[in-house]
């Protein structure tokens, strides 16, 4: 595309071939034939200049954690920084990324026409990063065939997610100039950013009370049902009750005692009037972060780790998850669901020892959590709003003493000190 400066020296050429034509005078000739010539050169040099130029992304973590997701716990060795001769074999897929970690966006332009590019410049678009950050400009003056020209900048990684980058838009005027030249380039990368998490090493409120040696009810695999739910992702086809299946039209599974270990549950308020607030310091995103602590500590300690929840595209896997599964879930589950979680709760099976965040309790909750602790399940509610008040709640008077703490998604990791 023609430039503004392209068309004023058309139009000065134009000026000195018509000044030619009435003085006669040989240099205007020359000078207009010149312009001319100089605007034809530069048109057909930017034709298709940016069309042998590729980039290649590689974000790099600064602040790797030590790596936990094919082996839990194991002791390995952390890799050093890599120099910038071995990003292009580098795939940062193999990478770890978790909310708040500092990063470096690398983008390596190769250029592989025998024409050079000239004044290369574009936006770089990082989706993860804070929004002030988002737009990152970039300008090359030259590039080169054979020659690699890497640009970093620094962002963080704001929020947990799973995000994709866009194609990269390049510009260039051309030489002087005179005719710009547009293309998108396909740099598209994926990037999963696991949520942030307390490294939870003890939990008082089992240890204490001798709660991870005693005998406890749980659902397993013995040969004595105590009761029945509905189907879920994951569930033996031979454990479906075939009877409640043709009563209720839908699939019903039958739930057996198991008395030999503890598990842990976390059950998360999937549903949309679940949350309050918005963005990373929402209620729902601070239960995110409180699920993976607990999902720490209970890989760390080898203790058996569900996750609870009703959301028709998010619904947890049935089975129990390892620390790679938790992290893996939580970082892409959103509140979508419809169910509200007094309804989670009164459909939840049988468990030893239950943690419930609660984002905005109602008496229908409160009703649930007495149930559970009822029928002997141990339960600890933490309810979670954004100034970390005490809710409105009648069970302190209930008589169970049920385990409750409060917390707010600013001071959320000073609650793992009461447990």
């Amino acid at each position: 595309m023609a430039t503004r400066r392209a068309w004023a020296l058309v139009l000065i050429a134009l000026a000195l071939y018509i000044l030619a034509n009435q003085t006669q005078v040989g240099w205007t000739y020359i000078m207009s034939n010149a312009l001319i010539g100089l605007v034809l050169v530069t048109f057909v040099y930017g034709l298709g200049m940016l069309k042998p130029t590729e980039i290649r992304r590689v974000v790099h973590n600064l602040s790797p954690r030590p790596a936990q997701t094919t082996l839990p716990f194991a002791q390995r060795e952390q890799a050093q920084a890599p120099d910038h001769s071995q990003l292009d074999q580098l795939a940062w897929q193999s990478a770890e990324f978790y909310e708040d970690d500092p990063v470096e966006v690398t983008l390596q332009f190769n250029h592989k026409g025998l024409r050079p590019a000239f004044l290369v410049g574009g936006q770089e678009y990082c989706p993860f990063a804070p929004e002030a950050e988002q737009t990152q400009t970039f300008f090359v003056p030259m590039l080169f065939k054979g020659r690699s020209i890497r640009l970093s900048y620094h962002t963080c990684c704001h929020r947990r997610g799973n995000y994709q980058f866009p194609g990269l838009c390049l510009h260039t005027p051309g030489p002087f100039g005179l005719f710009g030249t547009r293309r998108t380039l396909e740099a598209s990368g994926e990037i999963l950013i696991y949520p942030n998490y307390f490294p939870l090493n003890r939990m008082r409120l089992l240890e204490n009370r001798g709660f991870a040696d005693k005998q406890a009810l749980r659902v397993g695999a013995s040969s004595e049902v105590v009761g029945t739910r509905e189907y879920r992702s994951g569930d033996s086809l031979r454990q479906i009750h075939w009877r409640s299946t043709a009563r209720v039209s839908k699939l019903v599974v039958k739930e057996f005692l198991d008395t030999d270990q503890l598990t842990m549950t976390v059950v998360l308020d999937l549903s949309k009037q679940g949350n309050v607030g918005a963005g990373k310091f929402s209620t729902f995103e601070t239960a995110v972060r409180l699920a993976a602590s607990f999902g720490y500590y209970a890989a760390r300690q080898n203790i058996p780790f569900h996750l609870a929840g009703q959301s028709q595209r998010w619904r947890p896997p049935a089975t129990a998850l390892s620390w790679w599964g938790i992290l893996n879930y939580l970082a892409k589950v959103e509140n979508d669901g419809r169910a509200s979680l007094a309804e989670v709760l009164s459909n939840l099976p049988a468990q030893p020892f239950v943690v419930v965040l609660v984002s905005k309790p109602d008496e229908a909750i409160d009703r649930e959590l007495v149930s559970l602790q009822r029928k002997g399940i141990q339960t600890l509610a933490i309810f979670i709003s954004l100034d970390g008040s005490t809710p409105a709640s009648s069970l302190s008077q209930s008589g169970l003493g049920l385990e409750q703490r409060r917390v707010n998604p600013h001071n959320w990791t000073a609650i793992f000190d009461e447990v």
